[in-house]
């Protein structure tokens, strides 16, 4: 039997024994839950375990999103909170949530670049990665259903199996909203290459902002990288960007290169977007161009997947 390196407590008091996996980040540590292959625990750092924390992770337990794949598919398509932990009575540690398996679940990045053929394999074809978006847009709607957002979508937080499973990690730093008091746990995250230009350049930690509509921008240039082979929809080349070295700073500029203006074009790396059927463009030019200054105009996550579904 597996030697327990610690016991803590779940919401009833039930003992649950810890073995450290030596992975984690600045937020906290992964542990194993002897005798739970389907579930791990997230064990927060001492400095992060304060009370909003505890009040937040509660939240998530009594809010969670329909997961889309587990009653036709039993796989957990979102690493959503199932149960406080206690170090002791009342004192807050960290949560379980469902087990991923890394070695089978890769960042969806990979799926863009050199890697994926080493990872994914030779089968993993373009129809994969439209899949794999497609099943990306359903996930989202369940989320922005409950009343909550994402804040941080990019491929790094986004996992991809070689069947187009995925799931999506990192859920505690999602903007959540208490379905009981309708207070929100706003989200201090960011990623500058998928943030719409009204939240560019913006200290999230200095003030709070709504990222419904921040996450249907990301969301669509999520959607564009994988069906145009991992190339940025604002990418480009041209005599209006030359002076522009970021992305960052090309989404500033606003110039969406997949439609007629002089002085800008897509990238060379970029494949014909002729391989995109025309439904998709339409969100793809409501998302970037009527979208980039009206965030109304976006496309909502059950938008693109009623329009991904079609092409399927």
């Amino acid at each position: 039997m597996t030697r327990a390196e610690s016991t803590v407590f779940n919401r009833n008091g039930e003992q649950i024994q810890l073995i450290s996996t030596k992975k984690g980040g600045k937020e906290g540590k992964i542990c194993e839950i002897v005798g739970d292959k389907l579930q791990c625990a997230k064990i927060f750092h001492p400095n992060k375990r304060v009370n909003e924390l505890h009040e937040k992770i509660l939240a998530m337990i009594n809010n969670p999103p329909t997961d889309p794949t587990w009653q036709s598919r039993r796989h957990r398509s979102i690493t959503w909170p199932n149960d406080i932990i206690y170090q002791k009575k009342n004192q807050f540690i960290g949560y379980t949530m469902p087990y991923m398996d890394t070695e089978t679940f890769k960042e969806s990045h990979m799926c863009f670049g050199e890697d994926r053929i080493k990872e994914f394999g030779e089968d993993f074809s373009w129809r994969n990665m439209f899949s794999a978006a497609y099943n990306i847009t359903s996930t989202v709607t369940y989320i922005h259903k409950k009343g909550h957002c994402i804040g941080d979508l990019r491929g790094k937080n986004i996992l991809v199996s070689k069947d187009t499973l995925i799931t999506l990690i990192d859920c505690d730093s999602f903007q959540i909203r208490d379905r009981t008091t309708g207070k929100i746990f706003y989200t201090e995250v960011g990623d500058s290459e998928n943030q719409p230009p009204e939240l560019i350049n913006v200290d999230f930690e200095d003030k709070s902002y709504g990222r419904y509509y921040s996450d249907l921008f990301a969301l669509g240039i999520l959607i564009f990288k994988f069906l145009m082979i991992g190339t940025h929809p604002f990418a480009a080349k041209g005599p209006l960007v030359d002076d522009t070295g970021s992305i960052e700073a090309k989404i500033e500029k606003g110039y969406f290169p997949y439609r007629n203006i002089k002085g800008v074009e897509p990238p060379d790396h970029a494949p014909p977007y002729d391989i995109i059927p025309p439904n998709i463009k339409t969100l793809f030019y409501r998302c970037f161009v009527l979208g980039y200054k009206d965030p109304n105009q976006r496309p909502t996550a059950n938008e693109w997947f009623a329009a991904l579904g079609k092409e399927i």
